[in-house]
């Protein structure tokens, strides 16, 4: 008797049938050819970008959407159109040649025209491929179902057009790394938005708007200024990631952006954020990392963010804090935002108290005005004053300082010119760096606990075909993860005597020395003791693998000192002091005594700088009812030491000096009497002509440089060599220096251009 057509076996079977029925579909969908007009499309695409090796797959594929994905070319399709196109090139953005990746005839309005014959795209990346044009925004809007854009590292100028604000399926816009620059439209339109990374570009001045859906917001190192509206915070309800640091915000930090319920990252530094964080000031929960350093706080900080501890890092160095934090500027340095630290934000309200307060108010504003009116009318005389002076006396320098770095002694004709300007800098090196030491470092690596049994496998079994260095206390090992990825594995002895919560705790510092510009540690494993299972006996650090060459081989070897002309070599050296400032900062004390030599310096295939051989923090421990600070290892030479932490900080800086002096003259500086006599050159050289100091440089880079760029670097090197550790600057004026160095240089290569071009059409 067949079933009934309610019988529940009947309903199984007609489930069955369809469950089948759709599946016959979807394999035929999914092996349904591409297109022709998409397939030739996809062919212009690689030849508008003037046949990219990431492309060139696309050349011989029968089929592109069969292509497997890899990490410079993944396509993929439905229903026989482009669905998602991902090209990562290799092209370096270099400054000096910047629209030689393409041809003299390419068009970026001809290529996203092109582009819009894929209705269905929904993801599109196109990184590193020397992309040159402004973003056409009437094309861009014909890709309505977009919902992914990134154009990393490549040559966009213009602004960002209004046309995006109407591409209403947009969930992640990153258009970072390029040249950008303007304001930017509303965004608050794009309710699907969750992503958006306009970093490294020069936008602004006003803080984009954007909808409430955002998660990661990255704004670094443009030309925002003004504060942060109190209206966009309030619509930040899903932020996680925030990162505005290297801009010209300023005035009060909104203290409830520290509470937004989701926020786990926050990177406010380098600005002008003036006054106190309120003592009520809450963090959230999920708060990970802050960063409110090298801007003008003043008074105390809130209790959340006093120092570190294991699930939060706060960096403040480079304020005003007077409640003991490590590594704040006088109270003078903060000075311009004090009246702002006394008076809170307008609030609204009348009555004739409130009009009497308002009239005392006004008064103090006005009187603060005609200060600080008068002021700026001294400070424009003097940059007038100076700027004769500088004509008729170059010897003079006026190499801008940070305000925090103490008064200069006088100088006799041996030591290096006083500075003769304080004026703060805008830190920009993002921005003014070459583009090539930037690509690649958006992301820093992952870091993760091993097991014994994965480090045996990484390495081989540690056998000695892989083993690089050994002693009775280390070993240090090659080794390659399953991705092919090279590592680096360290083995390192433990003195027998540290708990296991403690040896946690130390591993949550270890992981956090993660950063653009260093070598940084990825990944450890705990081995215990055999014979006492409850004692750990030694450590695994697993690392990174930089071997694309030292600094110094890359300023010596003749095929690769032509990769690192002037813009590079500057690029470089501000790498390796943001290394050297994220080192001095991670923890409290700081980490010095870091071995910062130039065969330490590695770079990278994108000539990014990092800092390998760095020292490992120490360890606090208790005796006798004191706390001191040790090495948890069983040897000293392999890790460094935090004893001495102001000596140790000077340290570094001496020893950045000593390579600042050989990126400029390409040559190791030798013994003492060597340095000394080469040093004393430098001087009178910028004594008499700066131009002079075209005979010291290495004539790789002649040609290059700008002079005054040129010497603004040579004294800074000059004063991180000075014999005296006190007479050393800190590493946060050494940065914001060479980022002005980096400005000059940026200017005089605008200029030459265009002198170019004016010649050229003569």
């Amino acid at each position: 008797m067949a079933p009934s057509p309610s019988s529940p076996k009947a309903a199984a079977q007609l489930f069955l049938r369809l469950l089948l029925l759709c599946s016959t579909i979807a394999t035929l969908t999914a092996a349904q050819p591409l297109a022709s007009s998409q397939a030739k499309a996809l062919l212009r695409v690689r030849r508008l970008l003037g046949n990219p090796p990431a492309l060139e797959p696309l050349r011989r594929a029968p089929d592109p959407c069969a292509l497997p994905p890899t990490p410079s070319l993944a396509v993929s399709c439905s229903n026989g159109q482009v669905t998602a196109l991902s090209v990562v090139g290799d092209r370096e953005p270099d400054a000096a040649s910047w629209r030689a990746a393409l041809p003299a005839t390419f068009s970026s309005d001809a290529l996203f025209t092109t582009l819009t014959r894929f209705p269905a795209l929904s993801r599109l990346s196109l990184v590193r491929l020397g992309v040159w044009g402004p973003l056409p925004g009437a094309k861009l809007r014909r890709l309505q179902a977009l919902q992914v854009l990134n154009l990393t590292a490549n040559f966009l100028y213009g602004g960002v057009p209004d046309d995006v604000a109407r591409m209403y399926s947009l969930q992640s816009l990153v258009l970072s790394m390029n040249r950008l620059n303007g304001s930017v439209p509303s965004l608050s339109t794009l309710q699907f938005l969750e992503e958006l990374d306009l970093s490294h570009n020069t936008l602004g001045p006003a803080f984009p708007d954007v909808g409430n859906a955002v998660e990661r917001l990255v704004l670094a190192d443009n030309n925002f200024t003004g504060r942060i509206p109190s209206g966009v915070v309030s619509k930040l309800g899903q932020l996680r990631f925030l990162d505005v640091s290297g801009n010209r915000l300023q005035g009060w930090i909104p203290s409830s952006i520290f509470a937004l319920p989701s926020l786990r990252h926050i990177n406010l530094s380098r600005n002008r954020f003036t006054g106190q964080l309120p003592a009520a000031t809450a963090c959230a929960a999920a708060l990970e990392f802050v960063d409110v350093s090298a801007n003008l706080l003043t008074g105390a900080r809130p209790a959340c963010m006093r120092g570190n501890s294991s699930a939060r890092t706060v960096l403040d160095a480079g304020n005003c804090f007077a409640d003991g934090a490590k590594r704040q500027r006088p109270s003078t340095y903060c000075s311009p935002g004090a009246l702002a630290a006394v008076l809170p934000p307008p609030q609204g309200g009348g009555g004739g108290k409130g009009k009497g307060k308002g009239g005392e108010v006004g008064l103090v504003l006005a009187v603060a005005g005609s200060v600080v009116g008068g002021a700026l009318l001294i400070a424009l005389v003097m940059v007038l004053v100076l700027r004769a002076v500088r004509k008729q006396h170059p010897h003079v320098s006026v190499l801008p300082t940070s305000p925090a770095s103490t008064p200069a002694k006088k100088a006799d004709s041996r030591k290096a010119p006083v500075k003769a300007i304080e004026k703060i800098i805008a830190p920009a090196d993002k921005r003014h760096a070459s583009q090539a030491a930037r690509v690649n470092t958006l992301e820093v690596p992952a870091y993760r606990v091993y097991t014994l049994e994965e480090l045996q496998e990484v390495t081989k079994d540690f056998s000695s075909s892989n083993l690089i260095k050994s002693s009775p206390l280390a070993k240090h090992y090659n080794g390659q993860l399953q991705d092919g990825s090279r590592v680096l594995v360290r083995c390192l002895r433990l003195k027998p005597k540290y708990s296991p919560q403690s040896l946690v705790q130390y591993m949550e510092i270890i992981s956090k020395l993660r950063h653009r510009h260093l070598v940084s540690i990825i990944g450890h494993c705990i081995v215990n003791d055999q014979e006492n299972p409850n004692i750990a006996s030694s450590i695994y650090l697993i690392s990174e693998c930089v071997s694309n060459g030292s600094l110094r081989s890359h300023l010596t070897e003749w095929r690769k000192r032509e990769m690192l002309k002037w813009p590079q070599r500057v690029s470089s050296s501000i790498g390796v002091a943001r290394g050297i400032q994220f080192l001095h900062n991670v923890t409290a004390p700081g980490i010095v005594q870091n071995d910062i030599n130039i065969e330490n310096i590695l770079l990278d295939k994108t000539l990014t700088s990092k800092i390998s051989g760095f020292s490992l923090p120490m360890i606090s421990t208790s005796k006798n009812g004191k706390i001191f600070s040790e090495t948890p290892f069983a040897v000293d030479d392999d890790i460094g030491s935090v004893h001495n932490e102001e000596q140790g900080d000077k340290q570094d800086i001496y020893q950045f000096g000593l390579i600042l002096l050989e990126v400029i003259t390409g040559k190791p500086t030798g013994s003492q009497s060597e340095l000394e006599s080469l040093k004393t050159q430098i001087r009178e050289a910028m004594a008499e002509d700066p131009e002079l100091l075209k005979d010291i440089a290495d004539p790789a880079i002649r040609g290059t440089f700008a002079v005054d760029s040129l010497s603004t670097v040579a004294e800074i090197a000059l004063n991180c060599t000075s014999i005296a550790p006190g007479d050393r600057p800190s590493i946060d004026d050494v940065l914001w220096n060479l980022q002005y160095s980096m400005q000059v240089q940026d200017g005089w290569a605008s200029s030459e251009s265009l002198s170019m071009s004016i010649n050229s059409q003569a």
